[in-house]
């Protein structure tokens, strides 16, 4: 029984920890298959819809002439009596059809609810055969098929229905297991649905100003000129005659005579023989002279945030359509860029809310490797990336968590620069702020973790331009904390499940092995672990080494992991 035990607690750590990507109904069949070995009756597990999740264990020459009848007793019986079974909190035994042929049931409980139910039997009572036989003979191979079955009496019935109480409860955590996990992958698709935002084609002020040329030939230059602080504005796009305009990055300051009559008057400003009255700028050649020159205001919030350019190098007066239409061209790209901010400040709004989230799941789930997939999925979200990747040293063993849309081919290149950056050096390294690191590929921005001697990380993301740093530098920054304050809090659940199953281990290691393992578990270095135990760092090694030697592992995360099962199970089952 202790060994079945073992077998079923170890199927559950393996499924807990992603170690066996087995199917849940591969894993209840295999559980029913271990457990109907000790049942010795014919065993299947039915659901709350009457759907069999397994196949029949422990089919006997009895047993299938009765599951398998044309009369379908056993069907007709469960059919009939379905509700009443799935109101049962404990197992039970039932009549199935003729005196002195009877069956088990036990329900799966998960969340006061049965979810399924598990079947034993059909099997003959103690002093039923004659029974059986004298009513119905040998129809349809009765008599025969009764001659072979085995009659069981209470013990035995009850002894059997302790053993289906322990199967009903491992599929319960099994089930409940399986539940939590796909509760927390819905969570994580709400997540992402909730901060992928339907946005419109990328927009390009040149697009429009472009277009505007397009529409009137007079027009040989339109530009739009972004605030940049109180004193000064720059031409960000631009779209004229030139192949490479001179215009574009040219800085008006607020004392500009254009800039500053536009500001004082707040309306559109209408400016013809330009040269005759304001220079338009002392880095314009003779080739390029503007003759005529039209400035409209762009507003936010009621100020002047930029300035639309249009003009014409012909002596020409513009049409009042023209006229029209540069100030319907400003209000277009005041409109866009008020949409622009309130996008922006929703997508803040969301990315908020997301980290809120995300602070909730890792206090409910202790999976580690899940709450970093997650996180490094979500990071692309927030900061709007290109593809994220976590770089974990925990002890001896590296690991490394990809955004799904990462490409493969990039990533030794650059782990191999990373780890020398970072976990080559110390951990120093780890206690630095931001870094932006220029690859082939665009701008990584790395964000290191330190969580003890023994763990520490980094948080990368690729973003195609350098733009909204701060905030992407914020949201970062939240996200390695997150990952911090989870791995410390995990280590410390850990210490405190972990405890040595003093049993298994004291059978395989010495006493003062069993003292170096207990430190171990603790998270001592060698150095540490000689001090408490008042022996030498190399004395330590050897031990450590006959430890992993004993124990058939390669390093401390392997020892962990077995110290962690061994404990799991003894306290499960």
């Amino acid at each position: 029984m202790e060994t079945l035990k073992c077998h079923v607690a170890s199927m559950m750590i393996c499924e807990q920890d992603g170690l066996v990507k087995l199917h849940i109904h591969d894993l209840l069949q295999s559980i029913q298959e271990a457990y109907a070995s000790l049942i010795g009756l014919p065993v299947f597990i039915i659901d709350s819809a009457q759907t069999l999740l397994t196949c029949i264990s422990n089919m006997d020459q009895f047993s299938k002439l009765m599951i398998l009848s044309e009369s379908r007793e056993i069907q007709n019986v469960i059919l009939k009596n379905w509700k009443t079974y799935l109101q049962l909190t404990s197992p039970a035994m039932i009549d199935i059809t003729f005196e002195g042929i009877k069956g088990l049931i036990a329900p799966v409980v998960v969340e006061g609810q049965a979810q399924c139910l598990i079947w034993a039997g059909p099997f003959v009572i103690e002093g039923g055969k004659e029974k059986i036989k004298n009513k119905l003979g040998n129809e349809r191979g009765w008599g025969d098929a009764v001659e072979t079955a085995r009659e069981y009496s209470l013990l035995d019935i009850q002894t059997k229905l302790r053993i289906m109480k322990e199967m009903a409860s491992v599929c319960a955590r099994l089930i409940e297991g399986e539940h939590k996990q796909e509760r927390h992958l819905e969570q994580l698709r709400l997540l992402h649905r909730m901060i992928e935002i339907e946005s419109l084609q990328t927009f390009r002020i040149r697009s429009y100003l472009h277009m505007f040329r397009q529409l009137y030939p007079c027009v040989h230059m339109v530009a739009y000129a972004r605030r940049e602080n109180e004193q000064s504005f720059i031409i960000c796009d631009i779209s004229s005659e030139e192949a490479d305009p001179r215009w574009l990055g040219a800085v008006y300051t607020t004392e500009s005579p254009m800039i500053k009559r536009l500001l004082q008057e707040n309306r559109p400003l209408y400016l013809e023989n330009v040269l005759t009255k304001l220079q338009f700028a002392d880095w314009v050649n003779k080739d390029n002279e503007l003759k005529i020159l039209f400035l409209y205001p762009i507003k936010e919030d009621g100020q002047t945030s930029g300035v639309i350019f249009v003009g014409s190098k012909e002596k020409i007066r513009f049409s009042e359509e023209v006229k029209e239409a540069g100030y319907l061209l400003a209000k277009l790209i005041e409109l866009f860029l008020s949409y622009k901010q309130s996008l922006y400040n929703k997508q803040q709004f969301l990315r908020l809310k997301t980290l809120n989230k995300i602070s909730e799941l890792i206090r409910f789930e202790k999976n580690a490797n899940e709450i970093l997939q997650m996180i490094v999925d979500l990071a692309l979200d927030l900061v709007n990336g290109e593809h994220s990747i976590i770089f974990l040293q925990e002890y001896n063993e590296q690991k490394i968590f990809t955004s799904k849309n990462f490409y493969c081919k990039y990533l030794y290149d650059y782990r191999r620069s990373l780890w020398k950056r970072y976990f080559d050096k110390g951990q120093d390294n780890f206690s630095m702020p931001l870094n932006y690191n220029e690859t082939s590929r665009g701008i990584m921005i790395e964000c290191p973790f330190y969580v003890n001697d023994h763990i520490q990380g980094v948080l990368t993301v690729h973003v195609a331009q350098k733009d909204m740093m701060e905030e992407r530098e914020v949201s970062l920054s939240l996200l390695a904390t997150f990952i911090t304050i989870f791995l410390r809090a995990s280590i410390r659940d850990n210490k405190e499940m972990l405890v040595i199953n003093q049993k298994f281990f004291s059978e395989i290691l010495t006493p003062r092995e069993m003292d170096v393992l207990k430190y171990i578990i603790e998270g001592c270095s060698n150095g540490e672990i000689a001090e408490k135990l008042y022996i030498s760092v190399h004395t330590v090694k050897n031990h450590v080494t006959n430890i992993f030697r004993k124990l058939g592992v390669k390093d401390r995360s392997q020892l962990i992991a077995i110290v962690y099962q061994q404990n799991l199970e003894k306290n499960i089952l």
